[in-house]
């Protein structure tokens, strides 16, 4: 592997720094050295490289610099900082406005010391690329890239034209793993071109900012389908179901990234991340809410303002708005659901009264019974609202999930997708667990709920 590099003494001031740094995480190339000394003060920490310089001196035993030719000059590849550092020392760079007073000076010996470097010179900026990635991926005795940093290193060769071989090889890493890579940046792109707020933007634009959460968040099968995203790693790009998937993901980027709320990250459930998710109204559902308003107008007549009759069927009462407030839809910590129903189904308001109160982590066996109960009985009232069930089969959850699923009921793309992960992944635990035939657990009904929850709101 090595037989192609060559060992020599190269003078300081033909070494330039690398503008492709991996540890360089900006949407927009940095034009000089300057740029680049910069930003290493502001990120990676160099006035703290300077005065460990200084205080210990040159380290002879040190790894040497990895260093490409460039016509008549160098590209260092591996010790961007370390170079930097030198130049900066040997004043060969300036330090940038706002800086000048953090590089200490140094003795003429010590000048004379680091104006030339003892460099391995490599044939090419790909045989150095396994080294780097050894080192820098958390597979050496160097500081990692940051999460960001490594993704976009493996992005721009991508861009550059290398094949998936190739970067494979040029990474020593799996194919399967340079396309997870490749998704991952992707994802970061996808995030940028939302519409944010300008503090906003610049906290995703920070090169140390925490991007990991989401995207493991999003590794979970159901939460992708949740969201209503697909990784395609064939074409390497991010696929939206729909306008309101976009949404989903800016969501979930303000709450694991932008905000960072204590208490959520990447092991979060689907409902504790979109609990205060607020799907965007469609010109559709606006019109059918305006519509609503006006035939319960009309219907209760303009003095209904002072009726004092009280609400008897249950639907509304304490917490759930009874006293003309906005109703509570924020569930408890170990409660089912707490949605208030919609409609005058007698059996969901009692359903639903059970699942605001049920405690599932003491009583798991009863919340499975009663999730399966609650989403057979919505799957119920939708099917014979839409008259679907054309054949007058007997309804039980499976064949209610069946109709629901097939062309027969008209619902949004977003609840069909959760019908048809629920039916793949909690169907069979569900019915187990209501039947006695397993030991309820806790975790898989929390799996469940969340599963659902969503489509549950929007349909009870």
């Amino acid at each position: 592997m090595f037989s192609k590099f060559r060992y020599d003494r190269i003078p300081l001031s033909l070494i330039k720094l690398d503008v492709r740094n991996p540890r360089i995480v900006t949407q927009s190339q940095l034009k000089s050295e300057s740029d680049i000394v910069k930003y290493l003060f502001e990120h990676e920490n160099l006035d703290g490289f300077l005065k460990k310089i200084v205080s210990d001196g040159r380290n002879p035993g040190a790894e040497r610099p990895y260093v490409v030719k460039a016509a008549k000059e160098f590209v260092v590849l591996e010790g961007n900082t370390r170079i930097a550092a030198y130049k900066l020392l040997t004043g060969l760079l300036k330090a940038p406005e706002g800086y000048e007073g953090r590089v200490p000076h140094i003795t003429p010996a010590m000048k004379e010391d680091l104006s030339s470097i003892d460099c391995s010179i490599a044939p090419s900026r790909d045989a150095v690329l396994p080294i780097m990635a050894n080192s820098h991926f958390g597979m050496g005795d160097k500081s990692r890239w940051g999460y960001l940093g490594s993704r976009r290193a493996v992005f721009e060769e991508h861009n550059a034209g290398k094949s998936i071989a190739q970067l494979a090889s040029a990474f020593d890493r799996k194919p399967a793993q340079i396309r997870d890579f490749l998704i991952e940046y992707q994802l970061y792109l996808e995030a940028l071109k939302l519409s944010w707020t300008e503090a906003e933007k610049n906290e995703l634009l920070r090169p140390e900012v925490e991007f990991n959460p989401p995207v493991r968040f999003l590794q979970t099968t159901s939460h992708k389908n949740l969201v209503g995203l697909e990784f395609d790693k064939v074409n390497l790009t991010i696929i939206f179901n729909d306008d309101e998937a976009k949404e989903k993901f800016r969501h979930l980027i303000k709450k694991l990234v932008i905000a960072n709320e204590r208490g959520l990250g990447a092991t979060s459930t689907y409902g504790e991340v979109f609990a205060d998710y607020n799907p965007p109204k469609t010109e559709t559902s606006k019109a059918g809410t305006d519509a609503t308003a006006s035939s319960q107008k009309e219907s209760i007549g303009p003095d209904s303002s002072k009726s004092s009759t009280p609400q008897t069927d249950g639907s509304t009462g304490g917490s759930d708005g009874s006293d003309g407030s906005t109703p509570t839809t924020k569930r408890g910590r170990h409660a089912l659901f707490n949605y208030p129903v919609s409609g005058n189904n007698a059996t969901l308001i009692q359903l639903m009264k059970e699942a605001k109160k049920l405690n599932t982590q003491n009583f798991p066996g009863a919340g499975t019974a009663l999730l399966r109960a609650i989403l057979e009985a919505i799957l119920k009232t939708i099917i014979h609202d839409q008259k679907a069930n054309t054949q007058d089969k007997l309804l039980s959850l499976e064949t209610a999930l069946d109709i629901c699923l097939s062309n027969n009921v008209k619902l949004a793309g977003d609840d069909k997708r959760i019908l048809k992960e629920f039916k793949r992944s909690h169907l069979d635990h569900v019915n187990m667990g209501s039947h006695a035939a397993l030991v309820p657990n806790t975790l898989r009904l929390a799996a469940a709920r969340d599963c659902v929850d969503q489509f549950v709101m929007r349909n009870i």
